[in-house]
């Protein structure tokens, strides 16, 4: 029985249209959901709303099934409809009754936004750690080679005199940028929207501030209405972001393409990082660089995606709201 199941059939062509992947996409989350159960409900015992016996039973159970999830040992079976679904399926299963009790006070809505700012979070800090090393690789290279001679070029024709070491410090310069808009994506995930229920709060006297504390946030989404009203920008922020990650890189990537060609002779690369062809034999081709370049001029365009399936939305949950999560799966994943 689904959770939201209104007690008539349901279409089986209407369910798989409106789950799609959800599941497959929902082992990505399965860490980051466990993580925030349990932090909720340790926040529910400090509240009343558990027991400490009910906390020492669910704790040791669910940092088992986290376990699972970095042993990619955690999986969502046929017929249940979510990670949420197959964590509380698990807890009840190994507990009883206790393992309902976990989603006292929490909705979905506000439990799947909490799993994407996690894992939104954390890809962001994958991210830029791999962005800080290709930043000081570059400047190792402006430095080693900020006497060697380069044309500088405008409309790719020969203008002025400039350095190979120029040429690397201004991408490492252009990463610095493409940082502060990644960082500030980053402020804008670390608020912590847990207690906002289905975007009007619970009756329930949840301490949010202890579960903001207890995941790391910075801060809280305070507006419970914002708190889901917010969905699609937090997502468009991170995309916006990477694109900007990617569109440096794919120029690094344009201009490694023209310089190892003959007409610039510039560069070259090992046979081991090139490919060759069927009929040409003497042929060096730069595949790496060109699929990287088509991989990141495909990021570029999620931004856009994102914001106009949520740009004309009034305020308040829509199913809508859920299709920004598919393409911010496709952004992190290939980041």
């Amino acid at each position: 029985m689904k959770l939201w199941d209104k007690g008539t059939a349901v279409n089986k062509k209407i369910e798989d249209f409106t789950i799609g992947r959800d599941r497959e996409l929902d082992v990505e989350l399965a860490p980051f959901d466990i993580l925030g159960t349990m932090a909720h409900i340790t926040m529910l015992q400090k509240v009343g709303l558990l027991t400490s016996e009910e906390l020492e039973q669910l704790l040791p159970v669910l940092k088992q099934l986290y376990q699972r999830t970095r042993n990619e040992g955690f999986v969502i079976e046929e017929g249940v409809e979510d990670v949420h679904s197959q964590v509380e399926m698990l807890l009840t299963a190994s507990l009883g009754d206790i393992g309902k009790k976990v989603h006292s006070g929490r909705s979905r809505n506000d439990q799947v936004l909490l799993d994407l700012k996690l894992y939104a979070r954390h890809r962001i800090q994958q991210v830029t750690g791999a962005v800080a090393e290709l930043f000081s690789a570059l400047q190792k290279r402006s430095e080693a080679h900020k006497d060697d001679l380069m044309p500088g070029y405008t409309h790719l024709q020969v203008a002025m005199p400039s350095s190979f070491g120029l040429w690397f410090g201004a991408y490492a310069e252009s990463l610095v940028d493409d940082m502060h808009l990644l960082l500030a994506a980053y402020r804008i995930v670390n608020q912590n929207p847990l207690g906002a229920a289905a975007g009007y709060g619970s009756s329930f006297p949840l301490d949010r501030q202890l579960t903001t504390e207890l995941l790391g946030f910075e801060d809280m989404s305070y507006n419970v209405v914002y708190a889901q009203m917010g969905r699609g920008k937090m997502e468009r922020s991170v995309a916006m972001g990477m694109a900007s990650v990617a569109a440096t890189v794919s120029k690094l990537a344009m201009d490694a393409c023209l310089y190892m060609s003959q007409n610039f002779s510039f560069i070259s690369l090992p046979d081991e990082l090139t490919t060759g062809s069927s009929i040409m034999p003497h042929k060096k081709n730069p595949d790496v660089f060109e699929l990287i370049r088509a991989k990141c001029n495909k990021l570029q365009a999620l931004p856009q995606q994102i914001m106009m399936i949520t740009s004309n939305l009034p305020s308040g949950y829509f199913r809508d709201c859920k299709s920004p999560r598919r393409f911010l799966f496709r952004l992190l994943m290939n980041s």
